[in-house]
């Protein structure tokens, strides 16, 4: 039997596909780049399932199109359209399903299509693909599926967790992207006022110079001078009381 695993991971140029094959008790892993761009409408398939859920509970009916990986390890177009909806009995109850067509258009194949079919709170009731005997569907009426129309929903409570921001790849991009974009804009700006450097290095000499045992009074006093609205006072009053302990331990 072959066995396969396929990550995606977040790199400094864009992203890269890992694919990690084991056959006969070889494991082999290949590598692809994907550029940010390629990626840019690219949704994984843990969420897929959750972006059809919300599809359903927010009533958003309209066709969407997303980037997918294919059963070749290609970039392909999958696209989420609604389909004519239906009444269903379970356990002598008539529930009425919302249903999703799922297609993955494949480059050198026919198109993959799913069917699916949700109840109005978002839990898959069937989900088949096309031109395949084999079919999923729920067995019993989900345990907080409110069956009164006019009453409010119920979703469990999960509780509270702690956030690992950096092993979500959504959020990780988003931090690296903004991590190089404040870079930059720093950067420009000390390009734009070099005196920034020669006001702060001639701070920290005459810092060092002194050595006050209160910093923050030694630092007000210092930029105070560049102030055209500061009270007149002699320049540096508290940098001239130089801390002796400093000086002793010298």
């Amino acid at each position: 039997k072959q066995w396969y695993q396929r990550r995606v991971a977040i790199t400094a140029g864009g992203y890269q596909l890992v694919l990690t094959t084991t056959e006969g008790g070889t494991e082999t892993v290949t590598t692809e780049e994907f550029t940010k761009d390629e990626m840019a409408r690219f949704i994984s398939e843990g969420a897929n399932l959750v972006l059809q859920r919300l599809s359903i509970i927010l009533g958003v009916h309209s066709r969407m199109s997303f980037n997918v990986f294919s059963t070749d390890n290609a970039l392909a177009n999958v696209s989420y359209s609604p389909i004519e909806s239906h009444s269903v009995l379970l356990q002598n109850v008539t529930l009425e399903t919302i249903g999703i067509e799922r297609c993955v258009d494949n480059k050198d194949e026919n198109p993959t299509t799913w069917k699916i079919y949700f109840l109005s709170d978002g839990h898959m009731y069937t989900r088949a693909q096309v031109g395949s005997p084999v079919y999923m569907k729920i067995k019993d009426i989900p345990e907080n599926f409110m069956k009164d129309e006019d009453a409010d929903w119920v979703f469990p409570d999960f509780g509270k967790g702690k956030l690992h921001w950096e092993d979500d790849i959504e959020m990780l991009s988003h931090f690296l992207d903004r991590k190089e974009e404040l870079k930059e804009d720093h950067v420009n700006y000390m390009k734009r006022h070099p005196e920034l450097k020669a006001i702060l290095g001639d701070f920290l000499q005459f810092l060092l110079m002194r050595k006050p045992s209160d910093v923050i009074e030694f630092a007000a006093d210092f930029f105070s001078s560049y102030s055209a609205t500061a009270e007149m006072k002699p320049s540096f009053a508290h940098s001239n009381f130089v801390n002796q302990s400093a000086i002793r331990s010298e």
